[in-house]
Formats: C-alpha cells, sequence, structure tokens
C-alpha cells in the first residue's frame, strides 16, 4: 500500500537525523553538544560537512514523503481531507527546511531556510487536529500534543519571549536538541501507528467478505 510505504520511509527521516548528529559529533574534534548548535556540523568546511549537509537533506526528502503518506494514510481511515492537507502541507514545508539548510550549510544566510523550521512546531498540533478521534492511533495522538506543546515552550524560551534568559552558552546546545526532540518524535509515532491502523481495517475489511 502506498501510503504505508510512503509513511515508513517518513519514520526513518527522524532516525536518520540522530544518526546524522551522533556521527557529525564524531567525526568533529573538540565538538560539544551541549555548547554547541547542530548546524555547527554542517558548516562549511567542517570535517563532517559533506555527511550532515547530505544526511539532513535525505531527512527533508523522507519527510516530505511521509507528509504525502500522511495525507493518503488518514484519507484512507476515513478522515476528512482539510485537517490531513494542512498536516500534511506543515510537516513538508518542515522537510523543505532541512533540504534548504542542507544546501545552504553556516556561515550562508540561506541556512535559515526562511524560517520554515516553524511549521515543524505547527505539524504536531495540526496532525493531532487531523487524527481526530481516531482511537486506532491514540498513541500517536497524544505524544503529537504533547510534541507541539514543548515545542512551543521551547521555541519561546529560545526566543527569550518574555526575558528570562534561561538559555547560555554553555547548555544552549542542550536546549535545541530538546526542540528538536520535539519536533521529530511524534513524527516516527505517527508515521509508524497510521500503517498499523491501515493494516488492522484491512484485516476487518477482509474478515467481513
Amino acid at each position: 500500500m502506498l501510503a504505508s510505504l510512503l509513511l515508513r520511509i517518513g519514520a526513518l527521516g527522524p532516525l536518520i537525523f540522530y544518526g546524522v548528529i551522533v556521527a557529525g559529533g564524531v567525526m568533529t574534534p573538540g565538538y560539544n553538544h551541549m555548547t554547541q548548535h547542530v548546524s555547527e556540523l554542517g558548516q562549511a568546511g567542517g570535517p563532517a560537512a559533506t555527511l550532515f549537509n547530505n544526511g539532513i537533506m535525505a531527512v527533508g526528502g523522507a519527510m516530505i514523503l511521509g507528509a504525502l503518506g500522511f495525507l493518503l494514510g488518514m484519507r484512507k481511515l476515513g478522515g476528512g481531507l482539510l485537517m490531513p492537507l494542512l498536516a500534511a502541507v506543515a510537516i513538508a514545508l518542515f522537510g523543505a527546511s532541512f533540504i534548504l539548510g542542507g544546501l545552504h550549510p553556516m556561515p550562508d544566510p540561506m541556512h535559515n531556510a526562511y524560517n520554515l523550521v516553524y511549521a515543524g512546531v505547527a505539524a504536531p498540533l495540526l496532525a493531532f487536529l487531523a487524527m481526530g478521534d481516531r482511537s486506532e492511533v491514540s498513541g500517536a495522538k497524544t505524544l503529537a500534543v504533547v510534541s507541539f506543546l514543548a515545542s512551543a515552550v521551547l521555541l519561546a524560551i529560545m526566543m527569550n519571549l518574555g526575558g528570562f534568559n534561561l538559555v547560555h552558552k554553555t547548555d544552549v546546545g542542550l536546549w535545541q536538541r530538546g526542540f528538536i526532540a520535539a519536533t521529530t518524535l511524534w513524527m516516527l509515532s505517527a508515521f509508524l501507528a497510521i500503517p498499523g491502523a491501515l493494516a488492522a481495517k484491512e484485516r476487518k475489511r477482509s474478515a467481513a467478505y
């Protein structure tokens, strides 16, 4: 089934991303995950630049395919069109930010990818609404809404909204990695839960005949 295949490819996105971060850190002498941004692994001329930039482009491509799978999968589960479409667009835009980031490594100003990363904050909320009352994916729904809340709070802290000054040079990398987890882990859950729900629906349909 096409939807399930696309979703499983999409689920690889977060796994590739975490793998690239770990491998890039090992390849970069002196790199500190606590104090340095993830994108510093891909900065021009760095020892892990090729691995990191190609890796995050692969992540973005997987997310875009997963976004299409999410739309198709939710339609097959009987959901409406608007919310799955909005969720898919947000996921795809988030994926596009990875591709642009890989094409334009630091210190290129285009590395910010037109701030499309903010779509990654909206995506879990839209996905939660798209999954509606589907009990088959209740775990993915819960993680999606928790991820939205966590990513929104972390983004506000990192942008110093409210002036609390919680992020410092000594821990900026840790805050960013928390944000990464909040914006990506829910995808791994949803992209694996929906194929399971589709398979269960197909088994029920077959048993009825």
